[in-house]
């Protein structure tokens, strides 16, 4: 007993003793585990996940406290705005429907012909974007529904072609938003004459993916970088033909190019200039598919392009797979570097070698 008793005495004396150095050790512990979060976070502000195609691609992954670049454009925001998922409306640019509205406030547009050697935009947004009214929008065509489906985003249209239908309808988890079955989401202007009078506004769309349970999905992000390189090219034109030839004039003290259309400077219906921080001319082939002249545009494989921006214009290369968004490189291989804001992408075409793509 009496050994018992003296071994417990020496433990509690031990504890008395030694408890400040046992308090000091586990305050060091719990500092340095703060400071390892701490790095990490602040070190690694992305992620890898998989994407549509199962291959890993870079999302952002940091603390709602720093901004982050948003997928969409490069622009600096906060991280729950990051990876949101964008809002591609197909929007007409028959004169007829001048002028038209939201363009201006796109993250991201990508013009190409249609039939009767006319443009239509797919304008992009993303779900932050405050926008009370976009349109005139108009049909579905197959490279149009090819560009949506690799960004994830949310399609909105007014039916469309035999063969984007045909498309859109075998495409898995495709979010089609086609105001024929979905007409809630949209409004028909009564001041327009039909078939130019249907409009949407981002609040729908918002609501619409919501009610339709679209989560969002990643795709793969272009790079952005700020750069204190300049050029002298000011001016770039797109040959479209007739009233639809594009001209964009950089203005070096925004950094911005300036979108004329017809001779004039491209507007919104609201006064708002069109502009973008990078100007993508994107070379491929297209097949005239019936009597109408509706056409399919190649948008898989691989093509020449040109990138403006900063006054600077670089020779790059296009890629894409089925299913993927569009990736671009330098001639050399390494990968190209957009201006952190809206991007235009002009699809130009030429006659398809054989008849077919």
């Amino acid at each position: 007993m009496s050994e018992t008793r003296r071994v417990k005495i020496s433990f509690a004396t031990l504890m008395k003793r030694s408890w400040p150095v046992i308090a000091l050790a586990g305050f060091l512990i719990f500092v340095l585990a703060a400071l390892t979060i701490a790095i990490i976070i602040n070190t690694h502000p992305f992620q890898k996940k998989s994407g549509p195609d199962g291959k890993d691609i870079v999302v952002p992954t940091t603390t709602a406290r720093e901004l982050v670049p948003r997928m969409l454009d490069g622009v600096q925001v906060p991280f729950e705005e990051a990876a949101l998922q964008p809002f591609a409306v197909m929007v007409e640019n028959s004169p007829d429907a001048w002028p038209l509205v939201g363009l201006a406030k796109a993250n991201l547009v990508i013009e190409a012909p249609v039939e009767g050697n006319i443009t239509r935009f797919l304008a992009v947004f993303d779900a932050t974007t405050t926008v009370d009214q976009i349109g005139p929008v108009r049909s579905a065509r197959p490279y149009f529904v090819d560009f949506a489906n690799g960004l994830q985003a949310v399609y909105a249209h007014v039916g469309g072609s035999p063969e984007a239908l045909s498309l859109i309808h075998v495409l898995s988890s495709f979010r089609n938003l086609d105001e024929f079955s979905s007409g809630k989401y949209f409004w028909r202007s009564s001041k327009r004459a039909m078939p130019h009078n249907t409009y949407t506004r981002i609040d729908l769309l918002r609501s619409a993916a919501e009610d339709k349970d679209w989560l969002t999905a990643p795709f793969r992000p272009w790079r952005y970088a700020s750069s204190s390189e300049s050029g002298d090219v000011r001016e770039l034109t797109v040959p479209y033909p007739g009233v639809f030839s594009v001209r964009w004039s950089y203005n070096s003290s925004t950094g911005q190019y300036q979108r004329f259309q017809a001779k004039s400077e491209q507007k919104d219906a609201d006064g708002a200039s069109v502009k973008a921080a990078n100007v993508v001319i994107f070379y491929s082939e297209s097949q005239v598919l019936d009597d109408l002249g509706r056409l399919r545009i190649r948008t898989t494989g691989t093509g020449k392009a040109k990138l403006y921006r900063n006054g600077t214009q670089k020779e790059i290369v296009w890629r894409r797979r089925s299913g993927e968004w569009i990736s671009f490189e330098a001639v050399d291989g390494s990968t190209v570097e957009f201006a952190p804001g809206t991007t235009w992408i002009e699809v130009v075409t030429t006659s398809a070698k054989n008849g077919s793509l």
